[in-house]
């Protein structure tokens, strides 16, 4: 049933009118058996010829003693109608159009499909309408949890009457994916889904959020590496590393295979069955706060953004007051890019310097010059400890009160 709903909404789409699922009476399903009993072809049910003729929706002349015939399609004159036979050996439900609305090619082209997919393998059906109904558990799960969060509710559980239920387990690590493209077309959910299985090499769950917005769950066990057995020797860190190695993974794949700009958030292995719009919630401020500081990445996760976090918390209002008093007159250094390199490059190395003019490929001592000349404008030395917590949340407090 739910495979036939999702064919009607494809062939409105495509042929653009209105169609429908028609349960019949008694009455009308005798009249669709003697229908088919006198003639198999397209006309009125006797074969009656008629000179009447009336337009479609092309301005096209229709009428019931056409010499091109249609089989599987069969007027109903009294109520205007043409029926479709949903399946010869059930006759009691039929695809329904306006007799005007179609054209003859159309109404052959509907009947030629229901014929073949009453010819189908009974496995191959199986499996199309099981992909039909796992997108629709999936649209379900997307409607709650939008209307959860809108409503506040992250501790919301999941219904029990969700069939999807049966896919989330309690140990499963989320990934937030957003598609920014003005022009390119959006991946459809079967390509998605089917790439990103083939990426897993296992069964996940996706679910659609909002437009070019998606939420991934795969099972801790897909993720190979990320964990070990041995929970004392595991190394958050290292977690964190492969865990990044992983996205940036996903990332290229995707990206290679669709046009547009994508980002990806993920946060450590959460219960899928427990407070799933909070999880969502999390992967949202991951991504947001991700992109407010690291403006050129397109992975980000959580376990990497704890100083940005707090700073991001921050009121605006003191954000403004911060950066007057302690940074008043020397934030035009953050609009350098050239010192806004060195200086990221720098904290992200430990604050060392002969590592640091390595990874911006200059010498040791022209490294040395910037630093100075920092120290300089700012009256704050960054080889200085405490002068450089002070410096690395002024950057901090600068991004997010410019990007704001």
């Amino acid at each position: 049933m739910v495979e036939m709903e999702h064919i009607v909404q494809k062939l409105e789409q495509t042929l653009g009118t209105s169609l429908g699922l028609k349960t019949l009476n008694e009455q009308e399903s005798l009249w669709l058996t003697e229908s088919m009993a006198i003639t198999s072809r397209y006309g009125d049910r006797l074969g009656r010829e008629e000179s009447a003729a009336s337009s479609n929706r092309h301005g096209e002349k229709v009428s019931s003693n056409t010499t091109r015939m249609v089989d599987g399609a069969y007027v109903h004159k009294e109520l205007g109608e043409i029926w479709f036979p949903v399946n010869q050996q059930d006759l009691s439900r039929v695809l329904v159009a306006d007799s005007n609305a179609l054209t003859e090619s159309e109404i052959g082209l509907v009947a030629l499909l229901l014929a073949n997919l009453q010819e189908a393998p009974s496995g191959a059906m199986s499996k199309n309408a099981a992909k039909v109904e796992e997108e629709r558990r999936a649209l379900q799960l997307g409607g709650w949890l939008k209307e959860r969060l809108q409503a506040g509710e992250l501790l919301a559980e999941l219904p029990d009457e969700m069939l999807i239920r049966t896919s989330l387990t309690e140990e499963m690590v989320p990934f937030l994916l957003i598609h920014e493209s003005e022009h390119a077309p959006t991946p459809s959910y079967k390509a998605l889904l089917r790439l990103l299985r083939s990426y897993f090499d296992g069964d996940i769950v996706l679910v659609p959020l909002l437009d070019k917005e998606w939420i991934i769950l795969a099972n801790q066990e897909l993720l190979g590496g990320i964990t070990t057995d041995d929970k004392e020797e595991a190394s958050s860190e290292a977690d964190q590393d492969l865990l990044s190695l992983f996205c940036m993974g996903l990332y290229e794949l995707i990206s290679t295979e669709w046009v547009g700009d994508f980002h990806i958030s993920a946060i450590p292995a959460v219960n899928a069955l427990h407070a799933l719009p909070q999880t969502v919630g999390m992967l949202r401020e991951t991504m947001t706060i991700g992109r407010t500081f690291q403006v050129k990445e397109h992975i980000h996760l959580s376990t990497g953004l704890h100083l940005e976090r707090l700073v991001y918390s921050i009121p605006e209002y003191q954000r403004n007051q911060f950066l007057r008093e302690y940074a008043a007159g020397h934030t035009d250094l953050f609009e350098d890019s050239e010192t806004l390199s060195t200086l990221e490059s720098f904290f992200e190395l430990d604050c060392n310097v002969s590592e640091t003019a390595k990874h911006l490929y200059i010498h040791r001592n022209t490294l040395l010059y910037r630093l100075d000349k920092i120290k300089q404008e700012t009256g704050l030395d960054v080889r200085s400890f405490s002068d450089a917590v002070l410096v690395k949340i002024t950057l901090l407090l600068y991004k997010v009160t410019k990007r704001k």
